[in-house]
């Protein structure tokens, strides 16, 4: 394995940028209302929004962010205890959740054949590329692997985007799949749904909720977790999941809790069911001694993978204050969930827990430039010459229309996304077709086979944009029509270069 998977500064992208090169708009002077007020019951994919609802980003880069926590992978590869294997896979699982925390800005809508391509085999020893492989429904496929061989994840993504009146749904449609070839093990996943309250009055806030089921393809174990709704449950309960890992036979062999935006931790069953029925070692602690678990960069410190390991702590070598421990100016870890009157942290120590993951902490100014992670700044940084020299025309850092949002200019902004999306409009309009009628041509062999090729012809189904034929048009009669086959042209959108 490469050395530098272990670096102590393995959240610190190579050459990363801490901050945007202008802050964010502020939102106050835009009327969410009157722009949603016609859009209740719709489907958001197919509006077009103004830039004031963006962030500088594409979806395909959000998408990425999945990845900002990929250690989890080497680190579950690597066991050979499947139920340890199924932990940490849960564990990024469910960290591709946090990146969400206090997100509220909606990225662009990928143009067909736009791609993003991610190269982090230097720092991380993964390589990822997305891209989008339709306009409706809008469809995003992305691919990733280790430099070494260990994983491979890969799937697509269809989001669904709801207005509900009061908040926005987003359903991300679609099966994720991590491999590890050397073990022959396929483990796949649906990710649960992401909720954006108080859209017309109100602090915005979001959550995740519903039913994350990841099972093993070769051994037969499964993750099941659930992920409380504020609609359900009180408000202590927000944020908070819990599950189980299950055995072949269908017995829980572990369980987990947690809340998506702060960490996960697992421990013995028979230990979890006496915290559940209020037995010893069931108390609160500070947030600070929250804070201490682990190393504070978001990647746990192993003595021994181990359900026994020992809660302690331990020195931060992060220069960055963890999540418990950050100053004023890292609000956005202290402030908690005000609208939603929940903590942002886990408040359970029970003996024998082990930890499994923990959210890296984000710059002391991240909600002046969109809350985003150290990880997710580097995703559209186009400082490197030598990088952007070998990147296509499709991908996303070449996007005008982003590059302004985060210029801070949304004037251009909503000028270069209305133009780029006329631009793509106008090329599929050219590449569509209807159906194409024809009819046997030339002699028959003895057997009575056709030889030659088939004429095209005029009939119904001939759309707009259809291929005509450098032969001269017959006419058809309906009996030769009923009998012929109707094909339906299929063709491949060329690449739409995002200029």
């Amino acid at each position: 394995m490469d050395a530098g998977l272990h670096s102590e500064a393995w959240n610190q992208p190579l050459l990363a940028r801490s901050r945007l090169p202008v802050e964010m708009r502020p939102r106050e002077d835009f009327s969410v209302w009157e722009f949603l007020k016609n859009c209740v019951g719709k489907e958001l994919t197919r509006i077009a929004m103004p830039v004031h609802f963006n962030e500088p980003l594409s979806f395909l880069q959000r998408v990425c962010e999945y990845l900002e926590y990929s250690h989890l992978l080497f680190e579950a590869e690597r066991c050979d205890d499947p139920v340890q294997r199924l932990e940490l896979i849960t564990a990024f699982a469910v960290s591709g959740a946090s990146s969400n925390w206090a997100r509220l800005g909606k990225p662009f809508n990928p143009l067909q054949g736009e791609t993003f391509e991610l190269d982090r085999s230097q720092d991380r020893c993964f390589r990822a590329v997305c891209e989008q492989v339709s306009h409706h429904p809008p469809t995003s496929a992305f691919h990733a692997e280790a430099t070494d061989g260990s994983w491979i994840f890969h799937g697509a993504v269809t989001p669904k985007l709801s207005f509900l009146g009061k908040s926005v749904e987003i359903n991300p449609r679609g099966t994720v799949t991590l491999e590890f070839p050397k073990r022959l093990e396929v483990y796949t996943w649906q990710n649960v749904l992401c909720k954006i309250h108080n859209i017309i009055v109100g602090k915005l806030w979001v959550e995740h909720y519903g039913e994350l089921s990841i099972r093993c393809h070769g051994n037969g174990y499964r993750s099941e977790l659930k992920w409380n709704s504020h609609s359900l449950i009180g408000t202590d309960q927000r944020h908070k999941l819990h599950g189980y890992i299950v055995d072949p036979a269908g017995k829980k062999v572990k369980a987990m809790y947690g809340k998506w935006m702060d960490a996960l931790y697992s421990l013995p069953m028979d230990t979890w069911k006496r915290h559940k029925k209020g037995g010893s070692g069931r108390k609160r602690i500070s947030e600070l001694s929250i804070g201490a678990v682990g190393s504070g960069d978001g990647r746990p410190r192993w003595k021994s993978f181990s359900v026994e390991l020992p809660m302690q702590q331990e020195q931060s070598t992060n220069s960055e204050p963890t999540s418990s421990t950050a100053g004023p100016d890292n609000c956005e870890d202290r402030e908690g969930d005000e609208e939603s009157g929940a903590s942002t942290l886990a408040d359970l120590s029970i003996p024998g827990q082990a930890l499994l993951w923990r959210r890296a902490p984000r710059p002391a100014d991240s909600r002046r430039y969109f809350s985003f992670t150290r990880f997710t700044l580097a995703l559209n940084d186009n400082s490197d010459a030598e990088l952007l020299a070998r990147l296509p025309g499709t991908d996303t850092r070449r996007r005008p229309d982003v590059r302004a949002l985060e210029l801070g200019d949304l004037a251009l902004a909503q000028a270069e996304k209305s133009r780029l999306e006329e631009k793509q409009r106008q090329a599929l309009r050219r590449n569509s077709s209807g159906g194409v009628w024809f009819r046997p041509g030339g002699t028959a062999t003895p057997d009575g086979r056709p030889t030659g090729c088939l004429r095209e012809t005029t009939g119904p189904g001939t759309g707009p944009g259809a291929p005509t034929s450098t032969e001269t048009r017959q006419p058809v009669s309906a009996t030769d029509r009923n009998n012929s086959c109707r094909f339906l042209a299929i063709k491949l959108n060329k690449e739409i270069a995002l200029s």
